[in-house]
């Protein structure tokens, strides 16, 4: 009888067993896409190689070889047979000013000239080839060129433009982003909104500086913020931008909270024609203190999509910067500084520090007072422009458990330090980071740096201009090079964790959102000096093609 019972019980298993197996054959997973014969690599110690990947439902179902891929091939997959090619994660800019693609679209680029005259004809040609403008916004803007012009003339920067532009209000921004060039038109609505007789003294002859006075002066502006249809059509524009380049997700830090660019979001959010993953940085104005809390809160619980989402806020340092920003107009008060970083820690936000000073004590010491107030974060808050780091930084880098924020694109760049050796050691950082285990995040700072992350790859492995990868030229501190792993990570999985987004992108792995690229060159066997060169043959978001280089690609 007992046999009889075992014997029962093991055929039973056995049934089991098998049913459990024809169950799992029958749910296999037919691919809507798979791609074979591609060198993968995936940024995933785990599993850092593949031959082949299979997408379901815009997420990685296999990654591995292309014998393990035939079984997700199914009557209605779409099966790419690649030559051999480079396939990446998708690229995310760690910090990168999208929205300001708007000004390019709907200002007039003064950029683009050296010479006054050159200024008179443009902003002359601009004007009859927009005749019903209400108003007239230029970027990039060169002081220099007016004040060498108001010195040789005998005229104010004001009466030059009001020679040009008198009956509508005309703004141009510096280079810098530091000053305005404003004519009389603008003054007068600036006068007229209530502001005090003083600052409208300081700004009378035309140039107006200092964060205050350039805000009121755009808010008394007969249309203060671009449109939310501009955005949108803007920030379509800097996918189409991003995505050739491979960028599939960025950062994106607010120089002031623009409702109607969150609406844009929103708007294309729900339309579905987002084709990156964004999360921006909303902005931390010093002149309103912790009032603004409850609002930035607001905002965070408002504005969250599918494809972006507000979890981050940006604030300035409490020291001058090294670009020479005012320092009255930006640096906090160490003790308003210290309590701002705790209560926005307290409620969750991610925090992106922006120093660009030569010491970040004051910064460390606003961590250290959050993390006593409220427990100490792990790799959640960011410090960004830190061109100068000493070893002491590093450690309280690791202490506090912070992301240091790079733009590897200008670490050929030397500051005027090349011969103060002490100096120099300090200086962009990038493979000290990685040997302290930190999470090092790479952007571009677009636009005022170039957008393709190529160059960043490149320079932080040569720390040379990728225009001037001379074998002859010496590179600034060569001990802080790192390797082609090293900055892919730094451009993929590393940002990923900056944005709260490590579980879902920045790898190629089962179960990850299918963002990758293909490339037209193997960055693993060509010389670090080729790799600005490189061309992105395709990109995909969630498993969908946003990117095609036609010339490079045959169906």
């Amino acid at each position: 009888m007992k046999r009889f019972v075992i014997i029962a019980f093991l055929l039973s298993v056995f049934a089991s067993f098998l049913l459990n197996k024809l169950a799992v054959a029958d749910e296999i997973v037919y691919a809507d896409l798979v791609l074979e014969n591609v060198n993968v690599f995936t940024v995933d110690k785990v599993n850092e190689e593949a031959e082949a990947i299979a997408i379901k439902n815009g997420k990685f179902v296999y990654v591995g070889d292309k014998e393990g891929v035939q079984a997700y091939k199914g009557p209605k997959t779409k099966v790419m047979h690649l030559d051999n090619q480079l396939l990446l994660p998708g690229i995310i800019d760690g910090h990168v000013h999208a929205y300001l693609k708007v000004e390019e679209l709907y200002c007039l680029d003064l950029s683009l000239y050296s010479t006054f005259v050159d200024y008179r004809q443009a902003i002359i040609n601009y004007r009859k080839n927009h005749p019903n403008l209400t108003q007239i916004c230029a970027i990039g803007w060169n002081e220099h060129v007016t004040t060498e012009a108001s010195e040789l003339r005998g005229l104010t920067p004001l009466q030059l433009i009001d020679e040009m532009v008198s009956d509508i209000p005309f703004v141009a921004i510096s280079n810098r982003r530091q000053e305005l060039w404003v004519n009389g038109k603008t003054l007068k609505l600036f006068e007229q909104g209530g502001y005090d007789n003083e600052k409208l003294k300081s700004i009378d002859s035309g140039i107006v500086r200092g964060y205050p006075s350039m805000a009121n002066v755009v808010q008394a502006l007969p249309q203060p913020d671009f449109t939310i249809e501009q955005y949108k059509n803007a920030l379509l524009e800097f996918q189409k931008e991003a995505a050739k380049y491979g960028i599939t997700a960025a950062f994106v830090p607010l120089h002031f909270n623009s409702i109607n660019l969150l609406e844009a979001l929103e708007s294309l959010d729900k339309s579905d024609e987002l084709t990156l993953t964004f999360e921006l940085g909303l902005y931390v104005d010093r002149f309103k203190g912790i009032e603004q809390i409850e609002t930035l809160k607001e905002l965070r619980e408002k504005y969250q999509g599918e494809n972006y989402g507000i979890n981050t806020v940006k604030i300035y340092s409490t020291s001058a910067t090294f670009g020479g920003i005012f320092e009255e107009d930006f640096a906090w008060n160490q003790e308003q500084f210290n309590e701002m970083l705790a209560l926005l820690d307290q409620e969750g936000f991610r925090i992106h520090v922006h120093a660009n000073g030569e010491g970040l004590e004051e910064i460390f010491k606003g961590f250290e007072f959050a993390a006593l107030q409220n427990g100490k974060r792990n790799f959640e808050h960011t410090i960004t422009h830190i061109p100068f780091v000493t070893k002491e930084d590093l450690a309280l880098f690791r202490k506090y458990k912070l992301i240091p924020s790079t733009q590897p694109s200008t670490f050929y760049h030397t500051y005027g330090v090349e011969e103060e050796e002490e100096k120099v050691k300090n200086l962009h950082r990038m493979k000290s980071y990685i040997e302290k285990g930190l999470p090092v995040s790479s952007s571009s700072d677009y636009p005022f740096e170039e957008m393709n992350p190529f160059y960043g790859i490149e320079s932080g492995m040569t720390r040379l201009h990728p225009k001037e990868t001379d074998e002859q030229l010496m590179p600034l501190w060569p001990k802080e090079r790192a390797t082609l792993k090293q900055m892919l990570r730094s451009y993929t999985i590393y940002p990923a964790r900056q944005i709260g987004k490590e579980e879902d992108i920045g790898k190629i792995r089962v179960g990850k959102q299918a963002d990758f690229i293909v490339l037209d060159q193997n960055l693993f066997k060509i010389h670090p000096s080729k790799i600005s060169e490189t061309q992105v043959i395709l990109t995909y978001f969630k498993g969908k093609e946003v990117y095609r280089h036609e010339l490079l690609v045959e169906e």
